[in-house]
């Protein structure tokens, strides 16, 4: 492909400074990311699962975090808990992109009558600065309580007994294998769930917290690599595994050792020493097998040098810590077990009492004692700890405001105390009036039309932000992790690709962080990390990143790990089972229930329910890698992997016959469900019970996102798409044809509009060249998404069709996220947007985005056809666009949008916007 690089001369637009639209993404040191899949937002942030506020992490590795958090309330009356889990009476209020600083709103009465603002500054790796505004915008005075709470939070699975051995011993866990062998296949061999290793369990019996199964089969296998020196004359190896009570399982171990073992059960862990004698100096393999038996659950090996016995010990949590209070100097000092840092506070009222609450939770029981403001120790169940300073009463006169503020810090004990001791400096040097929550330069410019989104904008940005938890478990690591809300403690792929998609319009580091959580070096076990919908949002992520920034070792970096992603959805490596089919349509049921995220979709539920999971294809799945096939050709190209391109283009065209031979169903308007026989052949359309179309909805509608309709197709789907009698709703495009005869106006997907496939649409409705529908799509879903918001604070997951009420998770991020992306696109001078089919080989913008240029290719895998790009630019002028010197149709909605169409071809060349002179 010939490719060309523009050359921006003095003289363009009469000496106009011309930049690259977004240099951040090119400071992201890729290497560092590697071996990793956590995210870089500091050992500071609002990482708790229990409690809003902010958490420190001492050590990634351990899984160990702990947590600050500010519950406000009336003096001797209502208090507010601000738990994660559930909805609260807190809002995630202000974060700052770089996550340094950050608001939460407590309503105390609605709607911003009493509340309190609690402020988190990070000022250095060591210390916090907490400032609690509380604000009483009545007519009559009121007094206010302020409790800060401090805890140790450990991770959910905390190991119950840990090993006692000789020092200079070396623990194995039996999850670092060199490599495990299972008789018996499975479809998730390469694409284990949530990113654990082959034959992983996870549970607080074990030591680490994971073992290996092995024997349900026999023959089942796992090899170690075992390097150890000077293991001494009395060096033995001991097993360490759980078996059920009174079963036996017999073990050969070769290599290093060779030996045959029989095991007893006790179904409790339990350690058997090896009879052979060890060589001094060990280095090569050793094989562990099961011959006979039940099945195993192996936790790992113990080398040990000495000839101390090896045993079991319990593991006793430290949530209680050392306290060393001053109340003299309304500072105190917290140092908790398994823990290496100790931690202060510093607060500067001088109404306070120092008390602990010894319970597990807070919701309840702290509720209950509101009253008891005599005791300085509430032992409830003793399950847990609260280091507690009740700060009280805060009185505000009528409509007026007090700020109280605290030091968090972290360090050795020296340490800490100094920095407590620079509490009065600190303040003095971090407070000043009017201090923004964030700079000047992300409070870009907005043009008029998009004020009236601002606001709804700036809490779902705080939203994304505020949801990221640690610790998450995958490959062995700890992380910290975004989720789509923090109910969701887990990983979730499809989710967090929306979710980058969010960070590439807020840090593009964070963006591409995130993007790597999920992907996996090239031969790696699994193919990627995967949980949930199988739908490959990462390959969007990555190139709406890609069309932002240009960063050469952005797709340098990722091109081979999203090429190893794709191959595994296609059907071509490892264990993937989605392309056993004689159609050439995939399926994904192997690897989760839900096809593409709507869970309710009334033909996926009919899948399930007549357990045909084996024969029946949905559309999405065989749509996605089309286009997916399709944008990593583009990539392929970019980033000189030509010889890629031959197996994308054959596999384009083969999905594409698939659908075209098997899934069009003349007679609903739909690409279709297709059933097949025992022997993988296509069979027909799957139908609802009356003969209909089961597929009546956004799922046969998919193949227009790979571009591969007819020009009838095309118009058949695009009407159905935008009829109020199908898919558009009062509140946006829904999923389920409203004249299908199983449409519901009550489910959680059918009969509800969400974001993220109304997001694919309007990618789709560019490539088509038909702005005038993408703008639709974009400008209802900001509409609906912001009335609801300024209403209520929440930032919800979906909304009823009908009412455009929110509903599901009240602070939700994941799926959402689109609507950061049609904010910038439309109402935020600087931005170019363009669809799947348009990939942005380099581009400038004036500083004052009144002028841009871009060297653009196309999509050469689709049939050339008109395709349209949104520029949102300076609002003060008026302008023309060239493409390849020759003008092109431009549209003008408002000052500042304008809306290009491309000519039909597929011919790469150089965009240019210019102000009218």
């Amino acid at each position: 492909m010939k490719r060309r690089h523009t050359v921006l001369l003095s003289v363009f637009l009469g000496m106009q400074v011309l930049y690259a639209q977004d240099k951040r993404i090119r400071s992201i040191q890729f290497k560092e990311l590697e071996n990793t899949h956590d995210i870089s937002t500091g050992k500071w942030g609002p990482y708790s699962k229990q409690y809003a506020g902010i958490s420190h992490i001492p050590e990634v590795s351990t899984g160990i975090r702990f947590d600050f958090s500010v519950v406000p309330g009336y003096y001797r009356n209502k208090i507010v808990v601000p738990n994660v889990l559930f909805e609260s009476g807190y809002f995630p209020w202000d974060f700052s992109s770089d996550m340094t600083a950050f608001t939460y709103r407590y309503e105390l009465e609605w709607k911003d009558k009493t509340y309190v603002d609690v402020r988190y500054k990070i000022l250095d790796s060591a210390t916090v600065l907490a400032s609690m505004k509380c604000v009483n915008a009545t007519s009559m005075p009121q007094n206010i309580t302020l409790n800060l709470m401090a805890w140790q939070a450990y991770p959910d699975i905390f190991p119950a007994q840990s090993l006692n051995y000789p020092q200079g011993s070396k623990w194995i866990n039996a999850a670092d294998y060199q490599s495990v062998g299972y008789k018996k296949k499975s479809p998730k061999d390469n694409l284990v769930t949530d990113g654990l290793m082959r034959g992983e369990i996870r549970d607080a019996a074990y030591i680490d917290g994971s073992a290996i199964r092995l024997g349900e089969y026999a023959g089942d296998k796992g090899t170690y690599k075992l390097n150890f020196k000077n293991l001494g004359e009395s060096g033995k190896l001991s097993l360490v595994y759980r078996l059920r009570e009174n079963k036996t399982c017999a073990l050969t171990i070769s290599g290093i050792v060779n030996e045959s073992i029989l095991l007893n059960g006790t179904g409790a862990l339990a350690i058997t020493d090896l009879k052979a004698v060890l060589p001094r100096d060990l280095n090569g393999n050793l094989t562990i097998e099961v011959t006979l038996g039940a099945a195993l659950e192996l936790n790992g090996m113990l080398l040990s040098a000495g000839k101390s016995a090896v045993n079991l010990v319990d593991n006793k949590r430290g949530d209680y810590p050392q306290i060393i209070s001053n109340p003299k100097e309304k500072n105190a000092i917290l140092k908790y077990k398994d823990n290496a840092a100790y931690y202060g506070l510093a607060w500067d009222s001088k109404d306070f009492t120092v008390r602990e609450v010894r319970n597990d939770e807070l919701d309840l029981y702290f509720r209950k004692l509101v009253h008891n403001h005599v005791d300085s120790i509430l032992n409830g169940n003793n399950k847990g700890h609260y280091f507690n300073v009740f700060i009280r009463p805060v009185e505000l006169a009528p409509n007026s405001e007090r700020t109280v503020y605290s030091l968090i810090c972290t360090g050795s004990l020296d340490q800490v105390r100094g920095r407590l001791n620079q509490f009065k400096s600190i303040l003095a040097e971090s407070v000043e009036v009017g201090d923004p929550i964030v700079t000047t330069d992300e409070r870009s410019q907005v043009l008029p039309e998009g004020k009236k989104y601002e606001f709804s904008q700036r809490l779902l940005k705080s939203t994304v932000l505020s949801n990221v938890v640690y610790p998450i478990y995958t490959q062995r690591q700890y992380i910290r992790h975004f989720t789509p809300g923090k109910w969701w403690n887990s990983l979730y792929t499809w989710d967090s690709g929306f979710i980058a998609i969010g960070l590439n319009e807020i840090n593009p580091q964070l963006a591409a962080d995130c993007i790597n959580t999920y992907t996996t070096p090239v031969g790696s076990q699994s193919a990627f990390i995967h949980h949930g919908s199988p739908v490959p949002v990462q390959m969007y992520a990555f190139m709406d990143l890609w069309n932002k920034s240009q960063s050469k070792d952005l797709l340098q970096y990722f091109y081979p790990r999203l090429k190893q992603y794709y191959q595994f959805l296609a059907g071509h490596s490892g264990s993937s089972s989605t392309a056993v089919l004689r159609s050439g349509l995939l399926k994904t049921w192997d690897y989760f229930y839900n096809s593409g995220g709507w869970d309710d979709y009334p033909a996926q539920v009919g899948v399930h329910r007549q357990r045909a999971e084996k024969y029946i294809t949905p559309v999405i799945s065989t749509a996605q890698c089309i286009r997916t096939a399709k944008i990593l050709r583009l990539a392929a190209i970019a980033s000189g992997n030509e010889n890629d391109v031959v197996t994308y283009d054959k596999d384009i065209r083969k999905f594409s016959n698939s659908l075209q031979r098997f899934s069009w169903n003349t007679k609903s308007g739909y690409f279709s469900y297709v059933r097949h026989d025992e022997e993988g052949r296509p069979q027909g359309p799957f139908n609802y019970t009356d003969g209909q179309d089961y597929n009546m909805g956004l799922d046969g509608a998919y193949p227009l996102l790979a571009g591969i309709c007819t020009g009838e197709q095309e118009d058949i789907l695009i009407e159905k798409l935008f009829s109020e009698r199908h898919l558009t709703t009062p509140s946006g495009i829904g999923v389920v044809d409203q004249s299908a005869p199983y449409y519901q106006s009550d489910g959680y997907w059918n009969g509800s509009v969400w974001m993220p496939h109304q997001w694919f649409m309007w990618k789709t409705m560019l490539d088509l060249g038909h702005p005038d529908l993408a703008f639709k799509i974009a400008s209802k879903g900001l509409e609906v998404y912001a009335k609801e918001t300024d209403e209520s604070y929440y930032t919800f997951e979906h909304f009823f069709a009908k009412t455009g009420r929110g509903a599901g998770w009240h602070q939700f991020s994941g799926l959402s996220t689109p609507v950061l992306s049609w904010f910038s696109a439309y109402y935020k001078p600087g931005t170019v947007t363009a669809g799947f089919e348009v990939w942005i080989d380099s581009q400038k913008m004036s500083r004052n985005n009144s002028a841009y240029e871009a060297f653009i290719v196309f999509d050469k895998a689709t049939p050339a056809h008109k395709r349209s790009v949104v520029a949102c630019m300076d609002p003060s002028k008026t302008y023309k666009a060239t493409f390849s010197g020759k003008s092109v149709e431009i549209k003008t909605r408002y000052p500042g949008l304008i809306e290009i169409i491309l000519p039909a071809s597929n011919e790469e060349g150089t965009l240019m916007i210019e102000p009218v002179t």
